[in-house]
């Protein structure tokens, strides 16, 4: 049996300081964050649409999964073992430049803004693991193509896609901002 994943709770993230209005060459950081999640929500909407094409019979669970599987966001998770920690191939490092460069530039700035980045550390980890378990339905499915591994896989789906689009808007807000008033590039 699976390990039960615990999704955090929205409610309980901390809040970043208000930097207060930020110029337009502040804002920068923030704008290119953004864009570089916009990459991961692009995956995201394809894998959407690959299962809303399998539940109207457009693919097949085996399509579905080759796509998912080449997908960079999996390979690269599964290569490196870690959401947010190592795959460069993706968006060129940038998740890299977050564990190992932006998250350690931020922290001891701000206790309120390390709250936020210890959050953001620990919803990568919850990132993955929904990921990896993601596969491991698509793949069941491959040899079970009944409507109730389908729809466990849509679930699994559908809980990645609602953490991992929240996460990115929670840390384009909160820190997004601390990037331009830091004066610190993505």
């Amino acid at each position: 049996m699976d390990k039960e994943i615990i999704i955090p709770d929205d409610s309980t993230r901390p809040k970043a300081p208000d930097f207060g209005p930020l110029s337009e060459h502040e804002k920068q950081p923030m704008r290119h964050l953004r864009a570089i999640h916009e990459h991961h929500r692009r995956n995201m909407r394809m894998m959407r649409t690959l299962l809303e094409g399998v539940r109207k019979g457009d693919t097949s669970a085996s399509e579905f999964h080759a796509q998912i599987k080449d997908n960079p966001i999996f390979q690269n998770y599964q290569i490196f073992g870690n959401l947010c920690g190592q795959h460069c191939q993706m968006v060129n490092g940038h998740h890299q430049i977050e564990d190992m460069h932006m998250f350690p530039a931020l922290e001891g700035r701000m206790a309120a803004l390390d709250k936020v980045v210890k959050r953001l550390r620990e919803e990568h980890e919850v990132v993955h693991a929904l990921l990896v378990q993601l596969s491991d339905e698509a793949a069941k499915l491959i040899d079970d193509p009944s409507d109730e591994q389908f729809e466990r896989t849509v679930e699994e789906h559908e809980k990645l896609e609602k953490l991992l689009l929240s996460h990115f808007g929670y840390e384009e807000d909160e820190v997004g901002p601390a990037l331009g008033h830091y004066n610190l590039m993505v």
